[in-house]
């Protein structure tokens, strides 16, 4: 043979591969149950909604959960209910608007288990104002909650991840509000669609940085879910627009129903994937749970082909 010349290299038969690639995953069991084992979780706004069904299911998984709200009496309760479960929860008083209150949420739960491997940020906050009529103050509160309570959140939790080498993972929270979805109809919401658009910047953006140290950054943008949220933010503002306005969404609502999440779980457990090894080859992605809430749905079941359906096949 010509010493020159390199020998092809034999590639792998596909069994052999298959095979292979089988042998080196872990059980369902450890991916879905256990992964989180000793891991440190801290979930913003965890007290109730969303954010309290995801520090739920991360619990559940064996992760050491911190929640961080600005209620301590909801904090508090919620610590309860999930330690009364058999769970390891703590809560730390956090206004994630706060620059500082982002640092000391992190550091809260360093001392308390001694590192932070998970960060989901789940606090969040919105109204209904017309364009027009949005102030200052208005616009301030959310984007500060909304935008700026992730990036600094996330900035903080990912400092100490760079620093102490931990290939944690950060999850951020938007809504199908980025994509346009909001009450139909009406709008009034353009300054919480700017605020959660710039989380799904947010998200690919921090990806983009943080892969090189194995932290994964990706994001969650629900639909509508049957929340705290949901009964009392934005009534105030809304209440201002008179009976007309009331009258109009509410016949909105009926001729155009939205997909709503009954329980935020069905949204907390793509939240839950984006924390485990489910979610390893992915990195800057938005997922988006919104129960199809922007499609053109069909409302009946049309067919000239198929029984059942209407007018069904001919006889």
């Amino acid at each position: 043979m010509d010493e020159n010349k390199q020998a092809t290299p034999q590639m792998p038969d596909p069994e052999t591969l298959a095979h292979q690639t089988i042998a080196q995953v872990p059980p369902l069991t450890e991916v879905f149950g256990t992964c989180l084992e000793g891991k440190v979780a801290l979930v913003t706004g965890g007290a109730t909604g969303l954010g309290f069904n995801v520090a739920n299911r991360l619990a559940e998984a064996g992760a050491h959960v911190v929640i961080a709200s600005r209620s301590a009496a909801r904090g508090e309760a919620a610590v309860e209910v999930l330690t009364g479960r058999g769970y390891s929860a703590s809560f730390v008083a956090t206004d994630v608007s706060k620059v500082t209150d982002c640092y000391a949420a992190v550091e809260a739960a360093v001392r308390l288990y001694g590192g932070l491997d998970v960060l989901v940020t789940c606090a969040a906050g919105w109204d209904e104002c017309a364009y027009l009529d949005v102030d200052e103050a208005t616009y301030d509160r959310v984007l500060d909650i909304d935008l700026k309570g992730s990036y600094f959140m996330g900035q903080a939790a990912a400092r100490h991840m760079v620093a102490n080498k931990v290939r944690g993972r950060i999850v951020f929270i938007s809504s199908a509000a980025y994509l346009g979805e909001g009450p139909r109809g009406v709008g009034m919401n353009s300054y919480y669609q700017v605020a959660k658009a710039g989380v799904v910047a947010l998200t690919t953006a921090a990806a983009g940085e943080l892969k090189q140290y194995g932290i994964h950054v990706n994001c969650v943008a629900p639909g509508g879910m049957l929340s705290h949220g949901v009964f009392f933010e934005g009534r105030e503002s809304a209440s201002k627009y008179g009976p007309e306005y009331a009258a109009l969404k509410s016949e909105k609502q009926k001729a155009d129903p939205v997909s709503l999440a009954m329980n935020p779980d069905q949204v907390a457990l793509v939240v839950f994937a984006l924390c485990t090894p489910m979610s390893d080859f992915m990195d800057g992605t938005t997922i988006d749970v919104n129960g199809g809430a922007l499609l053109n749905a069909q409302e009946r079941p049309f067919s000239f082909t198929v029984p059942g359906c209407i007018p069904g096949p001919k006889a």
